[in-house]
């Protein structure tokens, strides 16, 4: 395909002639060259990626049938970011008040939730029982490189004052490069977490 009137279209064109979704640098690439006004970012991508994946973006012989608008999407990104955003505010308001459920004598230190730091602001910020720092990073989904990169931003800041600092990076699941990477660090702990709904009629 020649021109694309919706990034859709280039999505699902990338997709077909790769027989898999691209890499993000590839296809963010032919957007900005077809594209160069929008919005686009990991989101959009991620997003992309997982609506051909679960069959809710059709792909039909040569990439047509898609029924939904660029506006539709926005928005259905939008919402999904929202999710997740909501999602690790309430995460980080359970925590703030049971933190020892991640390790036995933790306590948040004064000011302790959102700790502004020269390297941005920490979820939770802890003592152990034995006085150490202890930086909690929260994931509403899967952890990341980035996101074990930004906890050890934040430990590397508060080392210029302290001499013991390490991280908790609590998520519902890790990327296996994460999982990896920890193993080599003795300052990291990995926690995963799970949500569960307990239902009961009332009628």
């Amino acid at each position: 395909m020649g021109e694309y009137k919706t990034i859709k279209e280039l999505v699902i064109d990338a997709y077909i002639t790769n027989g898999k979704m691209p890499p993000y640098e590839e296809i963010t690439e032919q957007v900005k060259n077809n594209f160069p006004t929008s919005r686009w970012q990991m989101s959009h991508y991620s997003w992309y990626k997982s609506q051909i994946n679960t069959g809710k973006i059709n792909i039909e012989n040569n990439g047509l049938s898609v029924e939904i608008s660029e506006n539709e999407i926005d928005e259905n990104i939008s919402q999904s970011i929202d999710t997740q955003v909501s999602l690790e505010k309430d995460l980080q308001q359970y925590l703030s008040g049971r933190v020892e459920e991640l390790e036995s004598g933790l306590k948040l230190v004064d000011g302790g939730v959102e700790f502004i730091t020269d390297a941005g602001r920490i979820d939770l910020l802890a003592k152990d029982k034995e006085n150490n720092m202890v930086v909690i990073e929260l994931k509403s989904g899967k952890a990341k490189d980035s996101a074990l990169g930004q906890l050890l931003g934040y430990i590397g800041c508060l080392l210029e004052k302290n001499s013991n600092v390490r991280g908790i990076l609590v998520a519902s699941n890790f990327d296996p490069r994460v999982v990896y990477a920890v193993k080599g660090l003795s300052n990291i702990k990995l926690i995963s977490y799970e949500l569960s709904f307990n239902l009961r009629e009332i009628t």
